[in-house]
């Protein structure tokens, strides 16, 4: 399937941009990575602190929502023009699997072996749940193995609970790649209906809004990813043809909405 490139990145100065189009990292944002890795863990920390009570500790769940907008921004400027043929989907899917599949499987081990020394040892588990129980039974296990975790098929976090954020990231990769393919240039149109929809359901169907994980966490990632993935077209250098885009009223009329909704969505959640 012959596609002209959906993204084709201009080069930038160094201090900001390294590498090439395949291998591209983006040095600015790095250190908005360690900070708001550091602001999720500080999330996770269980302590009585005044700055753990704080509200902004208390909603920093929503850093997890950075890295979703990074991906898309990262993963589409890297492979927005490099998904054309039915190869580079398979090739695209495994890079993608080995990249976050390994770890997961790590810490996944590492629980279940935990599991299994508490089934072997008792003492270990004093007054707490049996082994294999509640958030560690082994048909969540299979679940996890399968990366399913986010995807809705669970009722609740299991075994490594920050893992759902893998598993609905591993198949937003899956559904980008899908949509790049078939889509080629309009595929930003595509990226526009999931960051208007996506916050929509969320607001219609769950009580927690964007603090969704295990059940909608998948539809929380695509929203976010879109939206990274807007940004990295709307600032790729092949600008001619993005303007040419947008100078027209379909592309003001969904940018528009596209901007409403984002800011809808940042005031209600």
């Amino acid at each position: 399937m012959a596609e002209t490139a959906l993204l084709n990145l201009a080069p930038a100065p160094a201090a900001t941009r390294v590498g090439t189009a395949a291998g591209e990292r983006f040095l600015v944002l790095d250190s908005w990575r360690g900070i708001c890795a550091l602001l999720v863990a500080l999330f996770h920390f269980p302590t009585t602190s005044m700055i753990s009570q704080s509200a902004f500790v208390g909603g920093s769940y929503l850093f997890v929502d950075f890295f979703f907008v990074l991906s898309g921004f990262v993963i589409a400027s890297a492979y927005g023009g490099r998904l054309n043929e039915p190869d580079d989907l398979a090739r695209f899917a495994l890079v993608r699997f080995g990249r976050i599949y390994p770890l997961h499987l790590m810490m996944l081990a590492a629980f279940a072996g935990f599991e299994a020394l508490r089934l072997v040892l008792p003492a270990l588990h004093g007054t707490g749940p049996a082994p294999f129980t509640a958030g560690f039974d082994l048909k969540s296990l299979i679940a996890n193995l399968f990366l399913l975790q986010g995807m809705g098929v669970e009722d609740h976090l299991s075994w490594n609970a920050p893992s759902w954020s893998i598993s609905a990231e591993f198949f937003t990769y899956l559904l980008f790649a899908a949509v790049v393919f078939a889509a080629g240039q309009r595929a930003w149109t595509w990226f526009v209906a999931a960051a208007v929809t996506a916050p929509l359901f969320l607001l219609a169907v769950s009580t927690r809004h964007m603090d969704v994980s295990f059940d909608f966490g998948f539809i929380r990632c695509l929203y976010g990813f879109s939206l990274g993935a807007l940004l990295a077209w709307f600032q790729h250098d092949s600008i001619a043809e993005a303007r040419q885009a947008l100078s027209g009223g379909t592309g003001r009329i969904a940018w528009t909405i596209a901007e409403l909704v984002t800011i809808t969505g940042i005031a209600l959640f």
